[in-house]
């Protein structure tokens, strides 16, 4: 099993991206990966493919460095101080692309699939109890917390809510608030209402400080939620060790599908991977991670690009990012074609 080193960040080139970090998969003549994650679920198949010895395997050293969003990983991805980020999409990365930065978005890492809507609109339980909120249209007038105004998910997330209740994006006030301020946001009512993900939610709710009213996939089914990204040295450079950690990444994925069934992490596999998430991350409670909602990914590693396409239409329409930038253009899907060429098609196990 690889050997969790997290201590504070020494190293110049990392100086600047983080404050601690977890070196993974350390092998005598291995090659080494940097990746930037924001330390959530939806990690899940980067912990399992570490844990299970999956980049060892393709021999690779993998270092991780932690970041507050996946937009701050971008100018990182530009530069080559970080190969990979897994994190939500951003304005940012489609306007370094549109700057003839050739960050490309290479993998699934985390949607909305039915029954797996880890991502909630999370409502401040006395709003709840008062029954000042019941349905879509009492956002009217709420501050509603997203992580940022570059944010192309959750804004378009609440863009398909708001429409829901037959309110225009514009009734609600945007308050634009970091995933990790927004529970301390809700437990002193400086916001009303957070698109957040899990396990924010459950843990919310836990402490009974906010409700789920519902889950992003019941009205926003397979919504795009993060990807795999790959940086600009990265993908020039090493194309090699791009697709030896994606066939890495895709086994990590393919246990994490294996392990749930029914919307939760079930079963040997289940308790397995439970076990993984709570070593690796910030989340050490057991109970909370068998009762919450965990992600999907797609065990074959495709993002789902009509959904990538709205989202990115939407951002245009704010004037966040230009209009020239079309999604398709900065996926490459040819390191997933290359892994699944090695690993073929996913079959789940029994």
């Amino acid at each position: 099993m690889a050997r969790i080193n997290r201590r504070t960040f020494v190293a110049a080139s990392f100086a600047s991206i983080g404050s601690s970090r977890l070196v993974l998969a350390q092998g005598k003549g291995a090659d080494r990966v940097t990746l930037g994650i924001v330390n959530t679920i939806s990690d899940a198949p980067f912990f399992i493919a570490d844990a299970k010895g999956y980049f060892r395997d393709v021999g690779l050293d993998v270092d991780i460095a932690d970041f507050p969003s996946g937009a701050k990983m971008i100018a990182s991805l530009g530069t080559g101080q970080l190969d990979v980020s897994g994190g939500a999409v951003s304005a940012g990365l489609y306007n370094a692309a549109e700057r003839g930065i050739p960050v490309r978005i290479v993998a699934d890492k985390a949607r909305n699939a039915p029954k797996y809507g880890f991502e909630s609109i999370l409502v401040r339980q006395d709003l709840m109890d008062t029954g000042r909120f019941a349905d879509f249209k009492d956002l009217k007038g709420l501050k509603v917390a997203i992580p940022a105004i570059g944010s192309a998910g959750e804004q378009s997330i609440l863009n398909e809510a708001m429409k829901r209740g037959g309110l225009a994006f514009t009734d609600c006030e945007r308050v634009y608030l970091s995933t990790g301020d927004q529970f301390a946001g809700l437990q002193n009512k400086a916001i009303d209402v957070a698109i957040v993900s899990e396990p924010t939610v459950s843990l919310a709710e836990q402490r009974g400080i906010a409700r789920r009213f519902t889950t992003v996939d019941t009205f926003y089914p397979d919504q795009q939620a993060a990807v795999v990204t790959f940086g600009s040295e990265f993908i020039a450079k090493r194309r090699d060790i791009g697709v030896r950690f994606m066939k890495a990444f895709i086994r990590g994925a393919r246990d994490m599908n294996d392990a749930q069934s029914d919307g939760h992490f079930v079963g040997s596999k289940g308790d397995e991977v439970i076990a993984i998430i709570a070593k690796y991350s910030r989340v050490k409670d057991i109970g909370l991670l068998k009762a919450m909602v965990p992600s999907a990914c797609d065990p074959d590693g495709r993002p789902n690009l009509a959904s990538l396409e709205k989202d990115l239409a939407f951002v245009q329409g704010l004037g966040l990012v230009g209009n020239s930038i079309k999604a398709a253009q900065i996926v490459d899907l040819s390191y997933v074609e290359a892994a699944l060429a090695e690993l073929g098609p996913y079959k789940r196990a029994g």
